[in-house]
């Protein structure tokens, strides 16, 4: 072939594959012309907003959120650590975003970062001499297969361009060690860490077990290398270690503070996203196996089927094939370097499948791993372990496909090489198409954002948009979300896989009262002006609202109402009881159980969590059988749930006698802890007079 034209066909040939997946991937983005976004407007705003959020803390000097602290949840700290970060990939998005809106921007990010993807992947195929064609293969597989594209709607594990990097990097200082080659090898497990927390945990879970099997498997020579190396340069070694180590700890200290507030995730929450067989050949309804494979999905747990599509093709099965023959029955073909890299990507392999798998009765390898392995209590979907497992087997398999086709022994005419080539690449790419992939138009919710925004900028501190329960409860909370880093104001609205402890159901609408409750639960100085923002469809029944007419400010909008309140309201202790079958004699020693109806007339929420709950309580007041006053504060009866102001709720409570016989006067009231006791703030509580006598 001439100089200048393979000069110029080789680029092509990546350029043209690379466009492939791209459409394959993207097509109603760039069909629709950036009019439709991809996939839903649920995790896709929501880690557009991250990256927004990082792109905020660059450019504007008085933006609201911290670092780790974005605007929502707003007063919770470290919100961010309840979701991933993304800021190994944000420059990228920064980049697009100074000259674009930051959906389009966004957008363009998703293809970026898959181009880059495809580039790492073709660039460590090139390493090992692999042919133009296969490394453009299985860089297309390894960055636009279709467990990515399912996984599109949780963009988080499309920038997983730093693991094939660290991967060669990786292997080279396995090789042949040296200082420059372990800093380097640290700095990309890091980046790949910021860029997508699962990314980064599954290829540091994974390197153990890769190292481990390449050690036993490594001729001397290889081990004596490396063990030479270590004895000679440990001290820097470990320094370099520890560094490296800090880092990622000082990194990751606000997820352990998140786990600290949170927990672990039970294991049988983890158990329904382990990996069965059937999800190895789990398939999405608009993929092209999906007539043979659509009935594999029916048996799978979890609301969110597309966690389990791992399908990634019969091209796959096909490198899985080619890879057990080489090993098995050419293994000669395979240059040394080769033969070892390729036994051990395979078993890594192999060896992820089986401790990921979850057999019938709950039987998994990866139970073990739950309890023992730093970080896997909190890791939920399993099944994304693919990301890491098909990165080993695409290694693998190309490598051994590769040195069959290379081999003369094996295929002897080069048109047959092309031809197979050719029939393996269209196999692996058509494979990958998935029809009617998700998507939503962007216009209405950026013209709904915007419109809020615009309230939320006349006067407003602190702001908090009430859901319409017949949507999904994500919209709401992301358009409020989005409406506050557009107007620069922080929202009570929020949205992340786990709600901060306190905050309750995000899938439920807050009353004022609550939220009221919620900002004063972290912070008794907030001030200013608060917006509670109801779409005008939703009829407005808080009643809550009335008891703050006084400082209610309405403005209205074309489909919103904001109704702002001046911060901080005073509490109002104000209670209504009603006893039923109250005691006028009692023994004592002897507790009695009264039926009780309490009503919240104050006007803030009475929580029965956080450090200062209200509870139902009574004091005992009279004078005893020596002669003596007495003022005896009672026992609590917590209440089951929030009271909200307006709601009423029955309860029994166990009231205890004094342990001195006389004539005293039962009040019962709310206690707020360390606060108030209601009793002491107004006149209007239930006074009974009881007898207290002896069990004798």
């Amino acid at each position: 072939m001439n100089k200048n034209l393979k000069k110029f066909s080789i680029p092509a040939l990546y350029t043209i594959v690379c466009l492939v997946g791209i459409f394959i991937a993207f097509y109603p983005t760039i069909l629709s012309r950036f009019t439709l976004m991809q996939t839903d407007p649920g995790d896709t705003r929501l880690n557009n907003y991250f990256l927004e959020h990082s792109f905020q803390l660059l450019i504007n000097k008085d933006y609201a959120g911290g670092l780790w602290s974005p605007a929502f949840f707003y007063p919770y700290k470290n919100v961010l650590a309840l979701s991933d970060n993304l800021f190994g990939s944000a420059p990228i998005y920064w980049l697009f975003r100074l000259f674009l809106s930051a959906d389009v921007a966004f957008q363009i990010w998703m293809i970026a970062v898959c181009i880059l993807c495809f580039a790492s992947f073709a660039l460590l195929m090139r390493r090992y001499q692999v042919s133009h064609l296969l490394s453009a293969l299985g860089a297309l597989l390894f960055a636009f297969s279709m467990p990515r594209i399912n996984q599109i709607g949780h963009q988080q594990l499309l920038p997983q361009f730093f693991t094939p990097l660290a991967f060669l990097v990786g292997w080279e200082f396995f090789l042949q060690p040296t200082r420059k080659k372990i800093t380097l090898f640290l700095l990309l497990i890091y980046l790949q860490v910021l860029a997508g927390i699962y990314l980064g945990w599954f290829l540091l879970f994974s390197l153990p077990i890769f190292f481990a099997i390449a050690y036993k498997l490594a001729p001397a020579s290889v081990r004596h290398n490396l063990l030479s190396y270590c004895r000679a340069d440990y001290k820097a070694t470990i320094a370099i270690i520890v560094v490296w180590a800090a880092t990622m700890f000082v990194t990751l200290l606000p997820y352990l503070e998140a786990k600290s507030a949170l927990g672990k995730r039970s294991y049988s929450e983890v158990d329904t996203m382990l990996p069965r067989i059937s999800s190895w050949f789990a398939v999405a309804p608009g993929s092209l196996w999906a007539p043979l494979l659509s009935w594999v999905s029916k048996s799978l747990p979890m609301p969110w089927p597309g966690e389990h599509r791992m399908f990634a093709g019969i091209i796959i099965f096909l490198l899985i094939g080619v890879s057990v023959y080489t090993l098995f029955k050419s293994y000669n073909i395979l240059t040394v370097q080769r033969a070892l890299l390729v036994k051990v990507c395979f078993f890594v392999f192999i060896t992820l499948f089986c401790l990921s798998l979850r057999l019938p009765f709950g039987i998994s390898l990866w139970r073990i791993i739950y309890e023992v392995v730093p970080g896997a209590s909190v890791i939920r979907a399993i099944t994304r372990i693919w990301s890491v497992a098909y990165f080993y087997l695409l290694v693998a398999g190309i490598l051994c496909f590769d040195s069959l086709l290379q081999s003369t022994v094996i295929i002897k005419r080069r048109l047959f090489k092309l031809v197979i080539v050719s029939i393996f690449c269209l196999i692996g790419i058509s494979e990958q198409l998935i029809f009617n992939l998700p998507n939503y138009e962007k216009a209405p919710l950026l013209k709904e954002t915007t419109e809020i925004s615009s309230l939320m900028k006349q006067g407003c501190n602190v702001a908090y948009l009430s859901s319409n329960v017949e949507k999904p409860f994500y919209i709401d909370q992301l358009t409020a979300m989005w409406a506050g880093i557009e107007a620069n104001i922080p929202v009570v609205n929020g949205y992340s896989s786990a709600p901060p402890p306190n905050y309750g159901d995000i899938g439920q609408p807050l009353s004022i009262s609550q939220v009221l409750n919620w900002l004063s639960f972290f912070n008794k100085n907030i001030s200013g002006k608060l917006c509670v923002i109801f779409p005008k469809s939703l009829e407005q029944k808080d009643s809550f609202l009335a008891t703050l007419a006084l400082q209610q400010n309405t403005i209205v909008s074309s489909n919103f109402i904001s109704y702002r309140i001046q911060l901080p309201i005073e509490q109002i202790f104000k209670q209504e009881i009603k006893v039923f079958d109250y005691p006028k004699i009692m023994v004592i020693n002897l507790p009695k159980k009264v039926p009780i109806i309490v009503k919240n007339t104050s006007n803030f929420l009475w929580s029965n969590k956080g450090d200062k709950p209200t509870n139902l309580s009574y004091k005992w007041i009279g004078i005893d059988s020596q002669g003596k006053s007495t003022n005896i504060q009672g026992n609590r009866t917590q209440l089951p749930f929030d009271v909200a102001p307006g709601e009423s709720l029955a309860i029994n409570a166990v009231i205890k006698p004094p342990t001195t016989p006389g004539k005293y006067t039962l009040i019962l009231t709310m206690v707020q802890e360390t606060v108030a006791w209601f009793s002491d703030k107004q006149s209007s509580y239930p006074k009974i007079d009881v007898t207290v006598i002896s069990d004798s």
